[in-house]
């Protein structure tokens, strides 16, 4: 990755020169690296998540992290274009080009862009799906990790101090109806900290 690598392929430059010597062992062929890495089930992957996981607590411990700072994660997802229709979990994602590939999550450090947690999803997958598992997985990593800063998801004024706070419906049938926020309200500590927004009740309630 350091030399541009960006595909299995590209693994070959590491089969020429003194290589062999650095690492200990002969680099394998991409074809043989190919078949390596598909033979990794979910828990394989699970498992790597720890070690992930493990070197940033040591990263962070190291200095590296953020400490009682302020810490700002970007969350996105994109998609990867894969070429070959053998691809396990590629397909044609919606709003993209029509693009055969994958649609993975990532979650980046926004000063540093240090990737904190990615997940890999299928091609077809919509774009929130596994989000909320996902944040939480990101949110324990971090706080394991050494990360001692205020959690800004939500506002610490409790919604029962301003009488204009949006209401959960008490209809089942229209908690999935967005609704716009009431206008603010002058001197309100709720409304001082919190921009015009649209307020889903279905997310609220969760």
């Amino acid at each position: 990755m350091l030399l541009g690598a960006d595909c299995i392929d590209d693994c070959d430059v590491l089969r020429a020169g003194r290589t062999e010597a650095i690492l200990g062992h002969r680099a394998m062929a991409p074809s043989t690296l190919g078949t390596f890495l598909r033979s990794f089930t979910f828990g394989h992957v699970r498992q790597l998540d720890r070690v992930l996981a493990q070197a940033l607590r040591r990263a962070w411990q190291a200095g590296a992290g953020p400490g009682n700072a302020r810490l700002v994660i970007d969350v996105d997802s994109f998609v990867r274009e894969v070429h070959g229709h053998a691809k396990q979990g590629a397909g044609y994602g919606y709003g993209y080009g029509g693009k055969l590939g994958f649609h993975p999550i990532l979650a980046t450090r926004a000063d540093t862009s240090e990737v904190l947690h990615v997940r890999l999803r299928k091609g077809a997958a919509n774009t929130q799906r596994g989000a909320l598992r996902f944040v939480d997985e990101l949110l324990a990593r971090v706080r394991q990790a050494g990360a001692a800063g205020r959690d800004h998801r939500y506002p610490r004024t409790p919604r029962s101090a301003c009488p204009d706070a949006p209401k959960v419906p008490a209809d089942p049938e229209r908690a999935h109806r967005p609704t716009r926020a009431p206008p603010p309200t002058p001197n309100c500590p709720f409304h001082a900290t919190q921009p015009p927004r649209l307020v889903d009740p279905g997310l609220e309630r969760r």
